[in-house]
């Protein structure tokens, strides 16, 4: 290397010294804070549809499950229980709501500013073979048997599960139901 190319060399790095430390400046600074201010508004919707479905998941899983055990305990039972009889009518429909404050499987809510979480509607069909039809296609069997019909015509029985939640739908969801059904053969 020749001395005019070092003298170069050596004045060029005099000068960067001498200009001090080199930051951002404000304008830089502004700039880069609304970039990321850009993106991150961008960004936040996937986070709350995250959370949306979320809690849609856990009320559909809770709900499967409130269900299920239900559908579970009442079809283990023999087939003349009286947890099973239609005692008047076509069906019997039981009504149960779960109590946020004691925590379980009521008929009523009976504690004054309690409310139900969860409701759970069981519903009871006799048939015998001939009324296990949909004639009109509406996705229910149109043949139930009335609760006087001898207990040696009933062949099965339709034990139905409805579970509501008691949230309210909203931003963030709420409001979900699932119905289970079975039938229990004689």
């Amino acid at each position: 290397m020749d001395l005019e190319h070092q003298h170069d060399l050596l004045a060029r790095a005099s000068r960067l010294e001498s200009r001090g430390p080199r930051g951002f400046s404000l304008i830089e600074v502004l700039i880069a804070s609304a970039i990321f201010l850009i993106v991150a508004l961008g960004i936040v919707p996937f986070f709350t549809q995250a959370i949306v479905n979320n809690r849609a998941g856990a009320d559909f899983t809770q709900s499967t499950n409130y269900a299920k055990s239900e559908l579970e305990r009442l079809y283990a039972l023999p087939f003349s229980s009286p947890d099973l009889a239609v005692t008047a009518g076509t069906e019997a429909v039981t009504v149960q709501y779960y109590s946020k404050m004691d925590q379980k499987w009521e008929t009523t809510l009976t504690t004054t500013g309690d409310v139900a979480l969860w409701t759970r509607t069981v519903t009871i069909r006799n048939f015998g073979l001939g009324g296990m039809v949909d004639i009109d296609h509406d996705g229910k069997l149109d043949g139930p048997l009335s609760a006087d019909t001898p207990a040696a015509s009933v062949h099965a029985k339709q034990i139905q599960i409805a579970v509501q939640s008691g949230r309210a739908g909203g931003p963030l969801g709420g409001g979900k139901q699932i119905t289970l059904s079975v039938f229990k053969a004689f």
